[in-house]
């Protein structure tokens, strides 16, 4: 920025000459047609252009006419996106006509051919060619030049014809048309994604539901009925084990025989013990506790 700041006149005629097809168009003789190989502003692949006359004379040369040299307020230099063209067309019959066509798939149904006349008060002039389509996005001027006519830049009607002119096309239509698909062509592209996104998602869940479709039906589970709750089981005993009930009773009866025998005392009239107040006491409870249950006193 501070460069082109401080060198103006050189920073924008680097700009100018940016502004220009990179390389210069390349001419090519292909039999009675010269083909022109260029790189136009706002591309960044090649076009070629096909020149050739049907009628009239013999197409004997084409070459590049600098636009730089033909810049008039009545024109705007970004409707061109290529240089000029200078087609020396030769044989013609004096102050007969010429026919020559130009083809490319660079133009358009919308594009112009204009042609330069440095010899005339209003050097630049719209040929009024015929666009006609040929398929595969190409398009074909079909341009009528009479030898020492306006077309003509020699002025004379010596048998020879100089047009010089190029292809036009709105600046102001191409940015807006640029712009215009641009914008759309997103939502488009989305749109044509997310549609894309839930065609492949239906399939998917079609395909994960045909196994399971495919799968028979099983049969409801039928309810269990509640197990009733069993009181533990003893374990059988062993051969060689004694009873809990045959251990309590030998227990006692091991105690009994074991204890000393001076809670009564023996007779020696007779082997009977004789009770103590202890034993007498529990007997009469004993008795009192039966009555209450039995009532056999009668009143």
């Amino acid at each position: 920025m501070a460069l082109a700041l401080l060198l103006p006149p050189a920073s924008m005629a680097f700009m100018d000459e940016a502004d220009r097809e990179k390389p210069k168009p390349e001419f090519t003789r292909e039999g009675d047609s010269i083909v022109a190989k260029l790189i136009p502003r706002a591309k960044s692949t090649s076009v070629t252009i096909n020149f050739a006359v049907t009628g009239g004379g013999k197409l004997t040369a084409v070459s590049a006419f600098d636009i730089n040299k033909a810049l008039t307020p009545q024109i705007n230099i970004k409707d061109f996106r290529s240089e000029l063209f200078s087609v020396t067309i030769e044989d013609v019959a004096l102050g007969g006509d010429a026919t020559l066509t130009v083809a490319s798939a660079f133009f358009t149904s919308a594009t112009c051919f204009w042609i330069f006349n440095e010899h005339l008060p209003t050097p630049w002039m719209d040929s009024q060619a015929e666009n006609i389509p040929l398929g595969d996005k190409v398009q074909k001027f079909i341009i009528r030049i009479k030898d020492g006519g306006p077309f003509d830049s020699d002025g004379a009607a010596n048998g020879r014809i100089i047009l010089v002119g190029g292809p036009s096309d709105s600046f102001w239509g191409y940015v807006l048309g640029t712009l215009f698909i641009r914008f759309f062509g997103v939502f488009i592209v989305l749109s044509v994604l997310m549609i894309g996104m839930l065609i492949s998602g239906w399939i998917f869940q079609k395909l994960e539901k045909k196994p399971e479709e495919a799968r028979p039906a099983m049969p409801p589970a039928e309810p269990r009925p509640l197990a009733q709750a069993q009181p533990p089981s003893r374990p059988a005993p062993k051969a060689d084990e004694i009873p809990p009930e045959m251990a309590a009773a030998i227990g006692m009866v091991l105690s009994l025989n074991m204890s000393p025998r001076s809670s009564g005392k023996f007779s020696q009239e007779t082997d009977f013990v004789v009770p103590t107040a202890w034993a007498l006491d529990g007997r009469r409870q004993m008795m009192a506790d039966r009555n209450m249950v039995f009532n056999r006193i009668k009143r």
